[in-house]
């Protein structure tokens, strides 16, 4: 008797154990929705792409954030920046690691900006002080979306695991830029998104 009641006893305190560690576990893949977003996640995209997408978008938030902490004038947006620099080298870093496995080695990215970027880079540059953070915030909100479909789309369907993993790991670093950009931006520059 006392055999089956030790044995009830450690089998009703193992089964909340593994409930626990299987609920505490993060979501790698993030917790937000498309419509959360603003954009649905984009699929099929091919190693060789999402790597080159992945790459020209960290080095558009880092460029675009360098920008900020010397024409912003606002000290939270210059915090914003500052995180998007040290995520992003993160980001970025993780994937340049994730180039090279036993199985198949993805060539290393261009270091130039697509036209797209560059252009939203010159905007940046030639952006007047006083609508300068306006506009940084915009594109920040609208180039995390983008990136979000991004990740989000190869972390559920990408063909490659170590890039997949490194986009799974992206996805809720990339939503939590997309939080701050919605507090951030004016309300009536975010209602079309």
């Amino acid at each position: 008797m006392k055999y089956i009641l030790l044995a009830a006893t450690a089998f009703a305190l193992a089964a909340p154990a593994t409930a626990r560690t299987t609920q505490s576990m993060p979501m790698a893949s993030g917790s937000m929705t498309a419509s959360d977003v603003g954009v649905a996640p984009l699929t099929g995209t091919t190693p060789t792409d999402y790597v080159k997408l992945a790459a020209d978008s960290d080095n558009y938030e880092m460029q675009s954030s360098r920008l900020a902490l010397t024409k912003s004038k606002r000290d939270d947006v210059k915090g914003y920046a500052r995180e998007m620099i040290a995520d992003h080298t993160t980001t970025s870093k993780a994937l340049m690691a994730a180039l090279k496995n036993g199985d198949r080695t993805i060539a290393s990215p261009s270091t130039r900006l697509s036209a797209d970027n560059a252009a939203k880079i010159a905007l940046l540059k030639r952006a007047p002080k006083g609508t300068f953070d306006d506009l940084y915030l915009q594109q920040q909100l609208q180039s995390h979306q983008t990136a979000w479909a991004l990740h989000k789309g190869f972390a559920t369907d990408g063909a490659d695991e170590s890039l997949k993993q490194v986009a799974s790991t992206a996805v809720p670093i990339v939503e939590r830029h997309v939080m701050h950009a919605k507090q951030m931006t004016p309300a009536s520059m975010s209602s079309g998104t």
